[in-house]
């Protein structure tokens, strides 16, 4: 789960002089959300009015939301209460602690879940779906259900009496939050396809081991292009770089398939150009010239460092590549055949290429998976 601090959510809390480093920008944002309590997120269809008794939490930084995206669903927003004790904790921990929890200060107020109406199952199975004990479907539009969750069931105890009315002064509003929503059509199919996009996008600028400028634009030239994830410290345990040429000679029979591989243990010579980093390197061209590698070979920029350390827990890994740069099909873990890469390819070709028009929607991207 990946929190964002939306311009509509945590301006409120994000005050200058506390856990912003952008005084001027957070100020301004913070104006226009205190002074409006409209909430417009018409690009999935939803809009609606936060209660009048609200707002005094909101100017007072003691209610607090944020948006994130679960894999199953297209938007959680979440409200939290915050006690005053507790808001001054984070404000100084904010400024003298960056690893510490902001969650563990928030109490859940509630919960709107937007989620296309065949995962509703995995809301269902979820540890989100525990964690509030009531759980209105709002509505179902356009194959997309839009679920408001309250009544938390995990412990107030910590609050304090005074704190504790408060917070169930505003949980008792929820009512009013949820009569107001108003439920829109929208383009699905284009929105989960962006954000997706906006997930499983490689993007990279950088050098190939032998020197030579490359950037993710190559995938452009290709239809589909099998992006190898390696690293030296594997040879001579796994070396499966000759099963990887296989596939790129293949590939280069097909003339729209391309292999490229990143050597995750070779920085970009912008963020580190030691001797370590040079002999990383040079042990990389050793073992490809020792294998025959025709391939291009990247070394590791900071996009593709935060990348696949989001996507792979475990290399050699892979994943096939659009001419937009956008990853399809999942991520797989561990060391295959040159045959077993092949069908994948053609797998991949057929699924994003061959059917072309319809890819675009068949954005579901299979948990990483390990060859047994």
């Amino acid at each position: 789960m990946k929190i964002k601090y939306t311009a509509l959510m945590l301006a409120l809390v994000l005050a200058c002089g506390t856990i912003t480093t952008s005084c001027n920008s957070s100020k301004t944002v913070q104006n226009e959300t205190l002074t409006s309590r409209e909430v417009d997120f018409s690009n999935i269809g939803l809009k609606y009015t936060t209660p009048e008794s609200w707002q005094d939490f909101t100017k007072s930084n003691n209610l607090y939301p944020y948006s994130y995206e679960e894999d199953y669903s297209i938007e959680n927003i979440r409200y939290n209460y915050i006690t005053p004790e507790d808001w001054k904790t984070v404000t100084k921990e904010s400024a003298q602690n960056s690893n510490f929890s902001l969650n563990d200060y928030l109490y859940p107020i509630c919960e709107i879940v937007v989620i296309q109406t065949d995962n509703v199952s995995k809301l269902s199975d979820s540890g989100l779906y525990s964690t509030f004990s009531s759980r209105d479907l709002i509505k179902e539009n356009n194959g997309v259900s839009y679920y408001l969750l309250y009544d938390y069931v995990g412990s107030t105890r910590k609050m304090g009496e005074d704190n504790l009315d408060d917070y169930e002064a505003i949980c008792n509003a929820v009512s009013e939050l949820s009569s107001s929503f108003v439920i829109t059509d929208f383009d699905v199919a284009s929105y989960v396809e962006a954000k997706y996009a906006e997930k499983n996008t490689v993007s990279f600028s950088t050098q190939t081991v032998n020197g030579e400028n490359i950037d993710s634009s190559i995938f452009g030239n290709y239809d589909l292009t099998l992006f190898y994830v390696w690293g030296t410290y594997l040879y001579p345990d796994v070396d499966n770089i000759t099963e990887i040429e296989k596939a790129y000679e293949y590939a280069k029979t097909l003339g729209n398939v391309n292999v490229v591989a990143i050597c995750i243990d070779a920085p970009d010579a912008k963020l580190d150009d030691s001797d370590k980093a040079t002999e990383i390197v040079n042990t990389a061209k050793d073992i490809l010239t020792k294998d025959g590698a025709q391939f291009d070979v990247i070394r590791l920029d900071s996009n593709m460092a935060t990348f696949v350390q989001d996507k792979f827990k475990s290399i050699p890994a892979f994943t096939m590549v659009d001419k937009k740069g956008i990853a399809r099909g999942g991520y797989y873990e561990g060391a295959y055949t040159g045959e077993q890469y092949k069908q994948f390819i053609d797998a991949a070709l057929k699924s994003y290429v061959t059917n072309a028009d319809t890819s675009e929607s068949s954005t579901s991207s299979s948990s990483a998976s390990s060859k047994s």
